[in-house]
């Protein structure tokens, strides 16, 4: 029977979001969509998702607490809207230079694929997390706001959706390292756009889901667990 759970992974992971009203990041607890589906499969789960992390740091993260965890445990891995973000004040400044992620996609394929490795080392259950979409609009004001220059950057996108497609991007890396190293996937990002109308599940930066957000969250990796028994 199972017992408990280990999520390592970002500020989604760990059921962070935007307070409107405070005008900060705060945390859901127990009514983030990763606590939610602990309580409805009367599991206890073992959250180390930080604010801010990547894969590159995670991978550190997991084999260094992968020492204590119990064998036979799913360790579930939520990571990629860090890796796939950049420097956008560094990109205004600079607008006609080269900027990339702050982890490539190669190195982000094989930083997930490296962290089911050491997941299935340990004796424990990996599965991988696709990302739920963002808005670009709203994702777009989110980081140019309070920029000088943030003109320039809409100048190096092209066009504000390039945000949505590299997201996207990363996203499918997961189901290709998924497939590649014959790991669980939840399909977070399935369900969200199955629920039509994400607009309204994201805080106002445009990537993080709300609340409602995080209810979807929770549904999906219920069902998935229960669909295939852990």
């Amino acid at each position: 029977m199972l017992r408990k759970v280990y999520v390592w992974g970002d500020s989604i992971a760990k059921g962070i979001v935007f307070d409107a009203a405070r005008g900060r990041y705060v945390g859901l607890r127990e009514r983030s969509g990763f606590s939610r589906a602990a309580e409805a499969l009367h599991v206890e789960m073992e959250n180390h998702a930080r604010f801010g992390m990547t894969s590159q740091r995670g991978r550190l993260a997991l084999e260094n607490g992968l020492q204590s965890a119990e064998p036979g445990s799913p360790v579930l891995l939520s990571f990629g809207g860090n890796d796939v973000d950049y420097d956008w004040a560094a990109i205004s400044e600079t607008p006609k230079e080269r900027h990339d992620p702050h982890v490539l996609p190669e190195q982000f394929a094989e930083n997930m694929a490296q962290m089911v490795r050491d997941a299935r080392g340990a004796g424990l259950i990996p599965v991988l997390l696709t990302l739920p979409p963002i808005d670009s609009e709203r994702y777009f004001s989110w980081v140019t706001r309070g920029l000088e220059k943030g003109e320039n950057v809409l100048r190096w996108l092209g066009d504000v959706e390039r945000i949505y497609r590299t997201h996207r991007g990363y996203s499918e890396i997961l189901c290709q390292v998924a497939r590649t190293v014959n790991a669980h996937l939840i399909d977070v990002r399935g369900a969200f756009e199955r629920a039509g109308d994400s607009l309204r599940r994201l805080c106002v930066d445009g990537i993080h889901p709300n609340a409602e957000g995080h209810a979807l969250i929770g549904q999906a990796l219920t069902e998935y667990a229960l669909a295939h028994g852990f």
